[in-house]
Formats: structure tokens, sequence, C-alpha cells
């Protein structure tokens, strides 16, 4: 099968988490096995140290090459590692515990339920509108600091957001109004699938994280119009020269 593995800034619990979800899983590989199995390895003593989190990567290998199941994906945090599969038979279980139960440097478990309709893939591991955004977001944050960024200065924001039809343009203006953004400039492409468009604007700091809460709101806002985030841009903000 064709592995295509993605991974995302989320958060899990209100914590800060990366996931990891293999987008190349069919639904046909997936309907053959109605258990979801999991392995957890935590920390002992608050956040992971260096010594455990390199043994938090060998626990995940260990796991994928000897559970007789498929990996859909993992979790990351300051405080732990979760890695799921989906088993074809209850008995992936007894492996999956005896490998937790030699564990001698992080604490583990391990955990198995039927789940037919597989949740824990579609809604949790598999990114959404917003959560894939996040990548974009990452790849736009490595570009200005490329181009010279400071990276340390608040600046205004502009998302720039499509509809398939001019009267939702409006109607989603005014929302996004109400919900904290100036709005911008109208916008007509004619040549996209969306051809009408409105910048909306936001004062924000360039930390991932708020880019992220930043774009995950406009693109919320937006699927009630039947609108998409195309792409956001801001000034660069270089260093001042002390003899300027």
């Amino acid at each position: 099968m064709a592995q295509e593995y993605f991974t995302y800034d989320w958060h899990m619990d209100d914590a800060p988490a990366q996931f990891l979800v293999d987008m190349g899983l069919s639904e046909a590989e997936l309907a053959r096995r109605p258990y979801l199995l999991y392995v957890q390895g935590k920390s002992r003593d608050g956040e992971l140290s260096p010594r455990e989190m390199k043994r938090l990567d060998e626990l995940e290998k260990k796991c994928r090459k000897k559970l007789d199941a498929i990996f859909a994906g993992s979790i990351h945090t300051a405080e732990r590692g979760v890695f799921f599969f989906y088993a074809k038979e209850e008995g992936a279980l007894e492996a999956a515990q005896l490998i937790a139960a030699k564990e001698k440097i992080l604490q583990c478990a391990a955990g198995l339920r039927e789940e037919p309709e597989r949740a824990t893939f579609q809604k949790i591991l598999y990114p959404d509108a917003a959560r894939l955004f996040t990548e974009q977001n990452r790849k736009q944050l490595l570009l200005l600091k490329k181009h010279g960024d400071t990276m340390t200065a608040s600046r205004r924001i502009t998302l720039h957001v499509f509809f398939p039809a001019e009267p939702l343009v409006g109607l989603f203006a005014e929302d996004a109004r109400v919900s904290g953004f100036a709005v911008g400039e109208y916008e007509y492409e004619p040549e996209q699938e969306l051809p009408y468009g409105v910048a909306l604007c936001r004062v924000s700091s360039l930390d991932k994280a708020d880019i992220d809460a930043l774009t995950t709101q406009a693109i919320r806002l937006a699927a009630r119009y039947e609108g998409t985030l195309s792409y956001w841009n801001c000034p660069i903000v270089g260093k001042i020269s002390p003899f300027r």
C-alpha cells in the first residue's frame, strides 16, 4: 500500500501537539480492520527528556515492525506520544501489551477497542481544511524568515478568501466584521473556480500558533458561505541599521 504521511501542528487537550497521519490509507484497507489499537509512551517525570524522546522514537519503530496492524498515525505532545493502528483481530492487543510491559524507560500502555467507523482516523488524525492550512502557514513563515524578516514584530496580516458567488462575499464580510476582522478590498479572479473574494485584515504576531489560530478562524467562517481561504500575506519587517 502507498504511504502518504502528512505532519501538522494542532492541539490535544488544549496543549500544543504534532500530528502525523497516513493519508494514503484507503477505505477498503481500513474496512478490513475494525479494531483500533494504540500504544502510548509517556514521560515518568513531566516533559519528555532527550533520552525519553529518543526512546519514544524507538518504541514507535518497534510497534510498527512487530504489530500485526497497519499504522494510521501518531500524536506527540511535550509529555507523551501515542501511536494508532488498525487491526483485523482483537488478538493484536496481546503483542502490543507485551511491548508495553517490557518498556523500562517510558511509562507505557496499550489498548484496543472496536471502531468499525474509524472515528479516530476520520475525526482526530485526518486533517480538515484548517489543519491542512497549518502546513502552508509553516512554509510561509519560513519564506518570510528566508527573506530577512525579524519575525519578532506584530504586523497586519491580510487573508484572501474566495467564494463561488458574489452575494456570499457580502454575507461573509459582515460576519467577519462581527468576528473582529477588518474588511479590506473586494477581489475578482475570473480564472479561479471560486472567483469572488475579499481581503480580511488583523494585527497578529508571527508566532506560528497565533497564525494557525488566525487562519483557522477565517477558514471556519468562510466555510459557512461555501468559501475557502486561498492565501495570506504581510509586510516584511527587516532589521533596522543603527547607522540609518
